[in-house]
Formats: C-alpha cells, sequence, structure tokens
C-alpha cells in the first residue's frame, strides 16, 4: 500500500506541473495573438527587447530601480502620423518573504526639436497629500483646483514642467483621471499597472495613450 503521503506529493507534483503547462499555453496563445496584431496592422512585434529600458532610466524610476528587470513584448510602429512603442515591463523590488513583482504596460513616443523637462504626472492619492505635509513635491494650480485634486505633478524644473501644463491641459486631465505620464530629454511615456491589454482592447487602448500624447507632442 503507497503511503498517504506519498500520494499527496505525488498529487501536488502532478497539479503543479499541469499548472505549468498549461499556463505555459495560454503565454503561448496570447503571444501569438500579438503577432498576428501586429501583423494585420503594419506594425512589429518584439517577444522582448533586453535592457530596453536603459535609455530611459532618467525618465521613468522603476527603470533605475529593483532586480530582475525585464522589458517584454513589444509592439512598435506608426499611429496618427507618429511613430509609437508599446510594450511590458516587469522588476522585483524587496527580498526574502517581503519580495514582490510589479509590471506596467505603457506607451512610448520620441519628440524631434525641443527636450521635455523631466516630469512625472500621476492620480493623487491621501498618501500624496499626506506627502506634501513633510515636504513631498506637488506642483498645483490655484485657477485650476480640479486638476490640482485630482493629480500630482512634480518635476525639478517647475516653470518648465508649469509651462507644459496650460488651461487646456489641465482641463484634459481634470476630465480624464487616473492617468500616468512621464516625460524628460526627447521622451514621453504614458502607462498603467499590469500586463499589455488583450488584442481585443489593444485598439482601444492605443487610442487612448495616443489622446494623452496629443496634449505634449503634436504629429
Amino acid at each position: 500500500m503507497i503511503p498517504i503521503e506519498v500520494l499527496i506529493v505525488g498529487g501536488a507534483v502532478t497539479i503543479g506541473a499541469a499548472a505549468i503547462f498549461i499556463a505555459r499555453a495560454v503565454e503561448r496563445k496570447r503571444r501569438a495573438a500579438y503577432e498576428e496584431f501586429s501583423l494585420v496592422r503594419g506594425f512589429r512585434f518584439e517577444a522582448e527587447r533586453p535592457d530596453g529600458e536603459a535609455h530611459l532610466r532618467e525618465v521613468f524610476e522603476p527603470f533605475d530601480q529593483g532586480r530582475n528587470r525585464r522589458w517584454g513584448y513589444t509592439i512598435s510602429g506608426t499611429k496618427n502620423r507618429l511613430p509609437f512603442t508599446a510594450f511590458e515591463y516587469r522588476w522585483a523590488t524587496g527580498g526574502g518573504k517581503s519580495s514582490s513583482t510589479r509590471s506596467i504596460a505603457g506607451i512610448l513616443w520620441e519628440r524631434t526639436g525641443d527636450d521635455f523637462p523631466t516630469f512625472v504626472v500621476s492620480p493623487e492619492g491621501w498618501l500624496t497629500r499626506l506627502g506634501t505635509l513633510f515636504g513631498m513635491q506637488d506642483i498645483n494650480f490655484e485657477e485650476s483646483p480640479g486638476f490640482s485634486r485630482t493629480y500630482r505633478l512634480k518635476g525639478p524644473d517647475e516653470a518648465r514642467v508649469r509651462a507644459l501644463f496650460p488651461p487646456d491641459v489641465r482641463e484634459f486631465f481634470a476630465a480624464t483621471p487616473n492617468q500616468q505620464v512621464a516625460g524628460g530629454g526627447r521622451y514621453l511615456l504614458w502607462w498603467q499597472g499590469g500586463r499589455l491589454p488583450g488584442v481585443d482592447e489593444l485598439d482601444e487602448w492605443l487610442e487612448r495613450g495616443d489622446h494623452v500624447r496629443r496634449r505634449f507632442i503634436r504629429a
């Protein structure tokens, strides 16, 4: 008679192996869907872009943080007459039991001509409001309380950052909450937490990002 402990361990190994097999099959299907999506639209698909974040570490803090960084699925092409790069990126933070993996999906554009000042605009929450009491930067506009209440804006060159947010741009952000945008040098980045949307949602997602791009870069 086989001991119950052996049966339990054997069952757990079998379940684990099955879960890995299923996960790999799902990922292969996901990759194939992005490849077809890109082919149909004349875009370029890459399964990964090693060190793709290296030239962006001064623009977006997570690109210079953590470990096990990986720039994964990437779709690049031209939308509304302007080149773009959509991608997913993940990195690990902490260690031991406190270790965690974070991921984002973003769209990157490159502007010709004048460089952007370094800036980040992101949703404002109670932690952000608490942080401002202890000196955390938050550039506010008295004439745009809706924008200032909804978003935290920061950047070392406050005058140049303010110039990027004229009334029409502040009105756009106030009307479309939960945007996350960073800029610096030639680059503009729009992102959200998680992986790239599925192909059934990807066209709409790209268009939403492009709506944000138009506030900063004209085609």
